[in-house]
């Protein structure tokens, strides 16, 4: 299936067939055109060649074709006008150097060229498909290893896939791409490959690096790229061999191929989160542009986990250029906080303290929370401008809709600290913000579960949040091994879990789901365009084979970032909106990490 076939014309009336027009300088009209160039109608037809090229791009070196130019009058003579003719091609693709087409990407597309003398105006086109061929042999295998995987496949034989799960939909650009995979048959060399219509990406490692039986393995987000292409799906396969048997070719233990459906367009945006307990030392905020796949989560503001103080609780103004942080450093959170200059990392001074917050769309107020009071601030002074009054005692985690009028929190029934309650129930009113004035209160969801982690969508159409079925004292708003990512209308009806990203395997108990989050922009999905939104969370739910949480101590697991689409349409037919969850691939293994802020854009630095 392809994402797209996109077909740029140089000249829009003549956009895929060669054709010309001729222009005439005699007013009399008499006359027949000699094809000679005088002064009389000229008429001609342009053809390029070769009309169908198929080219390979050789482990990422770029293919090459030359193409002729022939023009051909009504009289029958034909003239090369290679020279000039102007070739072209969507930039995306390729590029030309006069008549020599070097294309880096797999595509099926047209090339076009143009002549134009001042008498004679002629266009024409010609297809071109481009195909990406890649192998890499991992040391310390030999350079021939792909030779002993040349016999078709065994299925019993087969290593088990066991990350990504089956049935994910990923960013194009998602950049690092792992398989995790056991294998029971004794396998110690396998083959991971990327394959779609024009795509054959194989790479081969050695196994057993996870554990006796058990490996991973990552495409390099070149591989990755040149595998997606522009198409709307790619497909993965694992298989392996036993080279102590001695056999060349190998007998070959193959899984079935899997397939991984794209959005349609790449992901933007920046995310900042939250990384705890690390192995290193270092915690405290970290950030990921999503326009640069293959980069590793950039330190932001960290500090050594053994000097006692961290950066805990944020939140980003949707434009990412204004931060507020809380530091953990007391017995009773919430500690000093303070609001920051993204750009150049300028704090400003610590005599406030809050837990949760929120920006208005201009930056101009922020919103807080601390120990169950919401106060309106001056963004630049941290002043307190007013105090929004409740018939609740405590009320916690605000959010603010993108267009700034409507506030979501939580006012939970039993509450411990802003972020530790039972029977969270999620309240909207309107907020003016320059009144400073709030509308009445209105439930949106009030049962006896628990909810907690509001959050409005980009289109300020939906909320996601986080819920858990309170029945045990245990089963808070923080750190729950049965919460779960839930799904509403602005409204309140429709709501709904994400049965599917709330599932790790055959478990929902223990993939503990939470600090829903949405990526700041909409995307669309497949052939037809459906409409799709990105929300991340933070689970504690295994990866593959990498981090395994299963049978451990709640508090001792650690915590990544994961990401599910979900796709509004569904959701309004009653179904599941979403599909299981796959890891953000930029992350620190060894830390835990929480509360994946999303901005619109990553600012740079000011040194």
């Amino acid at each position: 299936m392809r994402a797209m076939r996109i077909v740029i014309g140089v000249i829009a009336s003549c956009a895929l067939v060669a054709c010309a027009s001729g222009r005439s300088g005699n007013s009399g009209g008499g006359g027949d055109d000699d094809g000679s160039g005088g002064s009389g109608a000229t008429t001609a037809t342009l053809a390029i060649s070769p009309q169908t090229t198929d080219l390979t791009i050789e482990n990422g070196a770029p293919a090459h074709a030359t193409y002729t130019a022939m023009l051909t009058y009504h009289d029958g003579t034909v003239r090369d006008v290679t020279d000039q003719t102007q070739f072209s091609i969507n930039e995306s693709y390729g590029a030309f150097d006069h008549n020599t087409l070097s294309i880096g990407n797999a595509i099926h597309t047209q090339v076009f060229g143009l002549y134009a003398d001042g008498m004679v105006s002629a266009t024409a086109s010609a297809d071109v498909t481009a195909r990406v061929h890649s192998v890499r042999v991992v040391a310390p295998l030999p350079a021939n290893t792909p030779d002993q995987f040349s016999t078709d496949g065994v299925a019993a034989l087969a290593p088990q896939i066991v990350y990504p799960p089956s049935g994910a939909i990923m960013p194009r650009n998602l950049g690092d791409f792992e398989l995790h995979w056991t294998d029971a048959n004794s396998n110690n060399v396998f083959e991971i490959s990327l394959h779609n219509e024009l795509a054959d990406v194989r790479v081969y490692v050695p196994g057993g690096n996870a554990g006796a039986t058990s490996s991973w393995a990552a495409f390099l987000p070149e591989e990755w790229s040149a595998a997606v292409g522009f198409e709307n799906e790619v497909s993965y396969q694992l298989r392996g061999i036993n080279t102590t048997l001695g056999a060349t070719p190998s007998v070959v233990g193959a899984a079935a191929p899997v397939t991984v459906e794209l959005s349609t367009t790449a992901m933007d945006g920046g995310l900042y989160y939250w990384a705890t307990a690390s192995t290193d030392n270092v915690i405290g905020i970290y950030r990921h542009d999503m326009a640069k796949p293959g980069q590793a989560a950039e330190q932001y503001l960290t500090t050594d986990q053994t000097a006692g103080r961290c950066v805990a609780c944020h939140v980003l103004s949707r434009d990412g250029t204004k931060m507020a942080v809380t530091y953990e450093d007391t017995s009773m959170p919430p500690g000093p906080a303070t609001l920051v200059d993204v750009a150049t990392k300028a704090l400003a001074p610590q005599t406030q303290s809050w837990n949760f917050g929120t920006f208005t769309p201009d930056n101009a107020q922020f919103l807080s929370v601390e120990h169950g009071v919401l106060v309106v601030r001056d963004a630049a002074t941290q002043a307190v401008l007013t105090t929004m009054t409740s018939s609740a005692v405590w009320v916690t985690q605000p959010d603010l809709s993108p267009d700034g009028t409507q506030l979501l929190y939580v006012r939970p029934v039993k509450w411990n600290l802003d972020y530790d309650f039972r029977n969270g129930q999620i309240y909207v009113r309107t907020y003016n913000q320059a009144t400073r004035t709030f509308g009445p209160e209105t439930p949106l969801v009030a049962d006896t579960q628990n909810a907690f982690y509001p959050s409005w969508s980009p289109d300020g159409q939906w909320i996601a949040f986080n819920k858990n079925d309170d029945t045990a004292t245990s089963d808070s708003s923080y750190d729950d091994a049965k919460s779960q990512t839930w799904i509403m209308k602005a409204d309140g009806t429709h709501a709904m879990p994400l049965t599917a990203a709330n599932t790790a395997g055959n478990l929902t108990i223990g993939v503990t789901n939470s600090a829903v989050r949405w990526a700041p922009f909409a995307q669309v999905y497949g052939a037809t365009g459906e409409p799709m939104f990105w929300l991340t969370m933070s689970s504690k739910r295994d990866f593959g084979v990498r981090l395994t949480n299963t049978g451990q101590a709640q508090r001792a697991k650690r915590a990544q970032l994961w990401m599910t689409p979900f796709f509004p349409a569904r959701a309004m037919q009653g179904l599941d909106p979403s599909a299981p969850a796959f890891r953000l691939p930029f992350q620190n293994l060894s830390s835990s990490n929480h509360t994946a802020q999303w901005t619109q854009k990553v600012i740079d630095i000011i040194e």
